[in-house]
């Protein structure tokens, strides 16, 4: 890990509901197995890393990073694609020619990631070269829209059939970099593209994000989308909300108050502890359903609990951590000692593994165990699975999944239209935090604010900052290279 070589010392404390370690009786509830911080660490540095920091991932030119790769990482020969994708199923194949704005955002987010654990401004430089590429041509200084994909260099679709989802997976990468950086031509962009979609796509009838706002034939114009709503949160309001400007900040504490009121009142299942992903067709209000599943389930909980404690509302937090326990005690399959992905429609659980499902479900027992030390009991066994059979070992980042009767992990394309590292970025990240906190150790996080003055947060929790120091960062000027060790996660 680099060690700056100036140092200032400071000590503060994070702001919200009472940041604290657990205390030694609850630290001594923790498995004995339990993965540290620099497990963590390693994980991305060796399995995650190497895959996304080479020449074929940074694109041409750098920034326009490629939505298809192969799974050795090289860039596609589309006369002769690689045999993951030239078998792959129809709903990656359909998409084949096309280059996704999300996926651009979501490699953006990523590298600042890799820059967050490591402090290399190499990686912050191609950070800042995604969000500079999404910037200049994927934003529409006009409408405030966002561009949704290209299809042999044409943008589309058209502006207002945009999905909210796009729309919100767009600000990913910026959000990230701003996190950083403070980069304030980055927020403009950030705030611009929020005000359109809270503007064109708030239905006041339903009192909630629509999917898309033109009327069409296909009846896109009417649905109504759980992700329409969470991914907003998810994707950029939670990270940015509490290091925003005072009147930003009040602002968009009422949004996420807005969004969490939609999520409860409209798209959870009390008594099922869970998540319906689609309103508009009641044939959809059914286990098995789509986006009905553990993962949009355990994330609706975790931002949920996220936003209780931001704005001190424990009516919030206590609805959230009830869901988010019965979700954890649902999904976690004692047997095998992993997650499952989702309820069939008998109500067994469907043992099967998807990544990003696998993921959410790791970050919430993470993040619920920081105060209730029984949520980590399963992360030994989740983590060793993960580091086992989910991790290419040999091109490395994570496979799509795993299933059968041996739980092998399923070789389709690793990268496309819907998986890049994020997930995974995020799953080590989160780890990492947590694992730190839990074990009583300093989490050390790297920042690029032009200000010493900057708060400073980890990620999506609360914290103390107990020691900071910075140096100049190369290639950045009128930046600086903080290194921040956290105490006190909540």
């Amino acid at each position: 890990m680099l060690k700056p070589t100036l140092c200032l010392l400071l000590v503060l404390s994070g702001a919200g509901l009472p940041a604290q370690s657990p205390a030694p009786s609850a630290q001594a509830q923790l498995p004995a197995d339990l993965p540290t911080g620099e497990r963590w660490l390693k994980h991305f540095n060796e399995d995650l890393l190497p895959f996304w920091n080479q020449p074929d991932a940074w694109g041409q030119p750098r920034g326009d990073f490629p939505t298809f790769r192969s799974n050795d990482g090289h860039a596609v020969d589309w006369t002769k694609p690689p045999e993951e994708l030239a078998t792959a199923p129809g709903w990656i194949k359909e998409n084949f020619g096309r280059e996704y704005v999300r996926m651009k955002s979501r490699q953006t987010y990523f590298y600042g990631v890799a820059y967050h654990l490591t402090g290399d401004p190499k990686m912050l430089e191609l950070a800042r070269d995604g969000a500079t590429f999404i910037r200049k041509k994927a934003l529409d200084p006009k409408t405030g829209s966002a561009v949704s994909y290209w299809e042999k260099g044409e943008a589309k679709p058209e502006v207002l059939a945009r999905t909210t989802q796009d729309l919100a997976y767009a600000e990913l990468g910026l959000a990230m970099y701003y996190y950083l950086t403070r980069d304030e031509a980055m927020l403009r962009d950030i705030k611009r593209l929020k005000a359109h979609i809270f503007t064109e796509y708030w239905n006041p009838q339903w009192q909630a994000l629509r999917w898309v706002k033109k009327a069409s034939p296909d009846g896109e114009h009417l649905r109504q989308e759980l992700v329409a709503q969470l991914d907003q949160v998810n994707a950029y309001m939670l990270l940015l909300t509490p290091i925003l400007p005072e009147r930003d900040r009040k602002a968009w504490t009422a949004d996420l108050k807005r969004l969490a009121q939609v999520m409860v009142r409209d798209y959870q299942d009390a008594d099922r502890h869970l998540f319906w992903g689609t309103l508009h067709d009641p044939a959809q209000k059914k286990l098995g359903s789509r986006h009905t599943d553990f993962g949009h389930s355990a994330k609706a909980y975790w931002m949920l609990e996220r936003i209780g404690r931001l704005t001190k509302d424990p009516a919030l937090v206590d609805l959230a951590t009830t869901g988010a326990q019965a979700v954890l005690k649902q999904a976690y399959l004692p047997d095998s000692g992993t997650w499952g992905s989702r309820l069939r429609p008998d109500g067994s659980v469907d043992s099967g593994k998807e990544w990003w499902i696998y993921a959410e479900l790791d970050q919430l027992a993470e993040t619920l165990a920081l105060r209730d030390p029984a949520q980590a009991m399963p992360l030994p066994r989740t983590a060793d699975f993960w580091f086992r059979v989910m991790v290419d070992h040999q091109g490395h980042e994570v496979w799509g999944g795993a299933g059968g009767p041996d739980m092998q992990p399923w070789e389709g394309p690793k990268i496309h239209q819907w998986k890049s590292g994020y997930h995974s970025a995020e799953h080590a990240l989160v780890g990492y935090l947590t694992a730190q906190a839990l074990h009583g150790q300093p989490a050390h996080l790297y920042f690029a604010p032009p200000s010493a003055k900057a708060l400073l947060r980890p990620y999506f929790f609360e914290g103390t900052v107990g020691s900071r120091s910075s140096q100049p960062l190369p290639g950045f000027p009128g930046h600086q290279k903080v290194d921040v060790a956290f105490t006190g996660l909540q």
